[in-house]
């Protein structure tokens, strides 16, 4: 762990401190003073224009660079600089017979409004007509698509070269890749293509993908971080008003409601081939806003979109990026149809803050189209179609194939890639990541040892509590994978256990099993839905810090299968069988006494029962083909049924009851105004059933926010049969708080909660309790609601929120054993990004 920890720092660290600034004066030909000339330092974010009167100033974190001065209209400039540069006087020559017109627009001190603003004419005529363009002008349509995803270690000096390579170091430097600022280097460690047909029916409104083939080199196929990374970037559709891009909506600079975000500059236009475009230039109106940086070149008379670049605006904080570019062209077919030709995304991720000099990771994403063919109809049914990916190797070709596919620059990548990927410390670094996204540590052996996050923690029966999990783990697209842990407490000197295993029965259709034992304490008042989770997992023993005394855990050992089938992509039933013995994990403190049918008292449960679930999540993304999947971070809703039965008879089952159950998630984006992530969800116990079987409202007494818990409540203060309750959360995004003079400087986001509960119980429950807790209910709603700050951290590093909570009036019923709760409270969340 220290050599991980050693390489993580080497990582991270910064690499050089020395810096370039730079002034000087930009004229034409006739001396005269140019303005607004774009003066910046090549493969960097550094740059500037020049000022009225031709002059510029620029200061930056490099000691040496290429500093490109261009303009349209006039032959650009490329210089070396380096600390020793300290004034420059630049002539820039005009191209005459490039440049047919050119009209230039400077941006006003005062901003103008919209009306005012020359682009305003010509991005109301894009707003217009940006859904009628492209390939929606056809009824039907075909292309290839090209797709390859890069991922590379960046910001590397020789020092850094040396250690891998060593005696190679000479042969290697030669090969290497240059990182974008052209001075330190680049390693790639990972690169996949795709290549796909599309076929399209715009009258029935149905796209047809089908892969053709499929190739992957590198360490990050051992690993699903390396995948949810490159899977960063979805498709970004600039024509919507909102683009989501990290769980976040950025307004888009061609939304209708741009000038309320932007400020847009008519830079120039310029007639090439006979055909005019406009160049638009669009800022942020105030940095920290979520929003993009670049420009957009428009096509006059149809005003479609000819090509668009915008990165985002290094103001806004995203855990871990440093930079996000975006790149979109377009060419015309039948001098009205303007198709894609290309797009192209570039990720800079680091640790720690965006300072240029450290080192970090680089996601590279292009996508190139070709091969259209245009309003030839397939037959209906051919677009209903959908071959879909079932296999880790369904789509692989032979190198034959990829001969006359891959271009040339990613022939090299794969034969560098296959040259460091056998490197000790490159394969350290990749390890360490997978680790530190994961929780699990690698090993030779084919297993892996974590959640590292949930080896400690405290509580009153166990005292303090540790924790070794492990997983069976060779690639991300196993069929078969075993977990499990061994936990002990300091306390009660018990040893506690689980085991799950899971295989995948069928790719197509897609049908899992699992079989899991466990011997553990649960906290079972502290979530109310749970359908493929076969062993105990709620945070009520996982905590490390507590609010208040908890006695009340259960000791459960169980058996549990789980049949899982998929109808459709994220669609699926499932069937669950279980049988429990349920009891107290402290005699002493926390009683589970109830009255059986013949008035006997009895500790105990056995709870034998079936579950029947349906699980619904459209839009979600998926990735992995194994038994274990993961799912990306884009927004979707989704909706949860589940029916249960529980048996008396069989297997000395003690009870007979149904329990029906239900949970909506609606993820709501409110474009600038930011995102409103609703819950509701509701059940009902039909039959008398102890307080082991019942529906405690999820309370929280950690000291951490928990999704979906009430934060005031204690465990078992609300025990139901019949329950209804909603969580709603707003994050802003910035939108108040990116408008107050300095504290926006803090770069902090607000948010906003609101919670609530409502439930019964049966007379007939409440009789047969014989507990030490006494059933309430929060029949008259009980409700939390908070306000809260969230992106708290440093530089890069800004996952923390802390929320005020407040409640509505409750006091617990006279004679209960549960600890007093509190009107207001300070919690804190964790939330990691990407």
């Amino acid at each position: 762990m220290k050599i991980r920890l050693f390489y993580l720092l080497i990582f991270i660290t910064t690499s050089v401190s020395a810096q370039i600034t730079l002034k000087g004066k930009v004229v034409d030909e006739f001396n005269n003073p140019l303005p607004f000339v774009n003066v910046f330092l090549q493969n960097t974010t550094y740059g500037t224009t020049t000022s009225d009167d031709g002059k510029f100033f620029l200061k930056t974190k490099k000691y040496r660079g290429t500093l490109e001065i261009s303009f349209i209209g006039y032959k650009t400039q490329v210089l070396k600089v380096n600390q020793k540069t300290k004034y420059l006087n630049v002539v820039l020559k005009e191209l005459s017979n490039e440049l047919e017109e050119v009209i230039v627009v400077t941006k006003p001190k005062k901003r103008l409004k919209k009306k005012e603003n020359p682009a305003y004419r010509i991005l109301k005529e894009v707003w217009k007509r940006k859904r009628k363009l492209g390939l929606n002008l056809v009824d039907n349509y075909q292309f290839k698509k090209h797709t390859s995803i890069e991922i590379g270690l960046n910001n590397l000096d020789t020092v850094f070269i040396k250690r891998i390579f060593k005696k190679d170091y000479e042969k290697a430097i030669s090969e290497i890749k240059y990182d974008n600022d052209g001075i330190n280097y680049y390693i790639p460690v990972y690169l996949r293509e795709q290549v796909a047909n599309v076929y399209g029916n715009n009258k029935e409104n149905n796209i047809r993908t089908d892969i053709e083939a499929e190739k992957e080199e590198g360490l990050g196929a051992q690993g699903f971080v390396f995948d949810r990374m490159s899977n960063t970037f979805q498709n970004i559709d600039v024509f919507k008003n909102n683009i989501t891009l990290l769980q976040k909506s950025f307004v888009s600079p061609l939304s209708s409601d741009g000038f309320a975000t932007y400020d847009y500059v008519l830079y120039d236009s310029i007639v090439k081939n006979k055909k005019k475009l406009y160049n638009i230039y669009f800022f942020p109106r105030r940095n920290g806003d979520l929003a993009f940086q670049g420009n957009v070149w428009v096509a006059d008379k149809n005003y479609s979109v000819k090509k668009i670049k915008m990165k985002v605006h290094k103001s806004i904080n995203l855990n871990f990026v440093r930079g996000l570019s975006f790149e979109k062209e377009y060419e015309v077919k039948n001098d009205s149809i303007y198709l894609s030709t290309k797009n192209a995304y570039d990720g800079d991720f680091t640790f720690l803050d965006k300072n240029e000099s450290n080192k970090g990771l680089t996601i590279k994403k292009t996508i190139l189209f070709k091969n259209y063919i245009l309003n030839k109809p397939k037959p209906s049914i051919f677009y209903t179609q959908k071959n879909i990916k079932i296999r880790p190797d369904q789509y692989t070709k032979k190198q034959k194939y990829w001969k006359g596919v891959t271009d040339e620059e990613n022939k090299s990548t794969y034969k560098l890639i296959n040259s460091v990927k056998q490197k000790k410390e490159i394969k350290n670094i990749t390890g360490l990541i997978n680790t530190v996204a994961s929780g699990y540590i690698n090993t030779n052996l084919g297993i892996q040892f974590g959640p590292f996050w949930t080896a400690f923690a405290s509580n009153q029966v166990e005292g303090f509590r540790t924790k070794i999990g492990f997983r069976t783990f060779k690639t991300k697209d196993d069929r078969f994978r075993l977990g499990g842990h061994i936990a002990y407490g300091f306390k009660d000197k018990k040893v506690k256990y689980g085991a799950e295993a899971r295989y995948l029965l069928s790719y197509k259709p897609r049908i899992a099993v699992g079989l899991a034992y466990q011997d553990d304490i649960e906290q079972l008042g502290s979530v109310l839905l749970n359908t493929t989770q076969l062993l105990g997992r709620s945070f009520g023993t996982t905590a490390i810090l507590n609010r208040g005394d908890n006695f009340f855990l259960s000791r459960v050992k169980k058996v549990a299968a789980n049949f899982d089938y998929q109808i459709k992509m994220n669609l699926h039933v499932g069937f669950n069988l279980s049988h429990a013995r349920i009891g107290t994990a402290s005699q002493k403190d926390f009683s589970m006494n109830y009255l059986d049918e013949k008035g006997n008292l009895r500790s105990q449960i056995t709870d034998v029962a079936s579950d029947i679930y349906v699980s619904y999540t459209p839009g979600r993304f998926v990735y992995g083909l194994g038994v274990e999947r993961r799912f990306g971070r884009n927004i979707f809703p989704t909706l949860v049924l589940n029916y249960r039965k529980g048996y008396k008879g069989p297997f000395n089952g003690t009870h007979s009851y149904d329990k029906i159950q239900f949970k909506y998630t609606q993820p709501i984006l409110l474009g600038k105004f930011g995102l409103l992530d609703a819950t509701i969800e509701g059940g009902k116990t039909f039959g008398t059933v102890p307080i082991g079987l019942l529906n405690p409202v999820p309370a929280n007494q950690s000291l951490s926010l928990v999704k979906n818990t009430f934060s005031l409540l204690n465990y078992y203060d609300f025990v139901t049969d019949t329950y209804a309750a909603t969580h709603l959360e707003h994050h802003f995004n910035g939108f108040i708080l990116n408008k107050i003079p300095l504290l926006k400087k803090l770069k902090l986001r607000s948010l906003v909660t609101f919670r609530a509960a409502y439930g019964t119980i049966s007379n007939n429950n409440i009789a047969i309790n014989k507990s030490n807790i006494n059933y309430n209910t929060p029949n008259k709603m009980y409700y939390e609601y908070s306000v809260g700050v969230e992106n708290i951290g440093y530089g890069n590093l800004r996952f923390l929120r802390i929320d005020a909570i407040w409640r509505s009036n409750y006091t617990p019923p006279a004679g209960s054993v549960v600890s007093p709760t509190p009107k207001f409270a300070i919690r804190i969340g964790i939330k990691p990004g990407l």
